[in-house]
């Protein structure tokens, strides 16, 4: 017999943050090292002493169950790794299908997304705009601004996250900021 989960409500503080969580991570330059495309640099940092905080995720996690939602705030702190824009690590969902929802919060940014076939589509997630996140795609979060990107997601409780295709292979491609641009390129991995 399944557990019947309760009906409920997530209350946000004027920061966007949740006020209440059920687990709170912290992702550090050294847990993306592999993942930067300027790994020389990125040793530079780290061994000066310094690993900043990349971005933070607060949330609030249901039962892995079919038909129940979970929902985490992420807050991606800007910054870049030579010119490539700091990032969250990315995923495919484990149990397909399953989709996802972000909501932008605050800041400026782009969804990445890549199929199973490495063929890259890019989204903007902004404040107030909702990015729908089909099935089978890997999803990758990009802050583009000068400020914190805060943003909602919402997503199946048994959707599970695959990180260690995105570890191993990346993605095809990258966000950089050149001349006061910003331009998706080739991964050179």
């Amino acid at each position: 017999m399944r557990r019947k989960i309760k009906p409920f409500c997530i209350e946000l503080n004027e920061n966007w943050m949740p006020r209440r969580y059920n687990k709170k991570l912290q992702i550090k330059l050294s847990d993306l090292r592999k993942l930067f495309c300027r790994r020389d640099l990125v040793e530079e940092i780290l061994s000066g002493g310094k690993d900043p905080v990349i971005y933070e995720v607060y949330q609030i996690s249901q039962p892995p169950s079919e038909g129940v939602f979970s929902a985490a705030t992420t807050v991606l702190y800007p910054g870049k790794i030579g010119d490539e824009y700091y990032f969250t690590k990315g995923h495919f969902h484990l149990k397909e299908p399953r989709g996802e929802v972000y909501i932008g919060l605050a800041g400026r940014g782009l969804l990445l997304l890549q199929d199973r076939n490495r063929k890259i589509d890019k989204l903007s997630l902004n404040k107030g705009e909702v990015a729908f996140i089909p099935p089978n795609y890997a999803h990758r979060a990009v802050n583009i601004g000068d400020e914190k990107m805060v943003f909602l997601s919402i997503y199946p409780s048994d959707a599970g996250h695959d990180y260690e295709i995105i570890e191993r292979e990346g993605f095809s491609k990258i966000v950089v900021g050149r001349k006061g641009k910003v331009a998706l390129v080739d991964n050179p991995k």
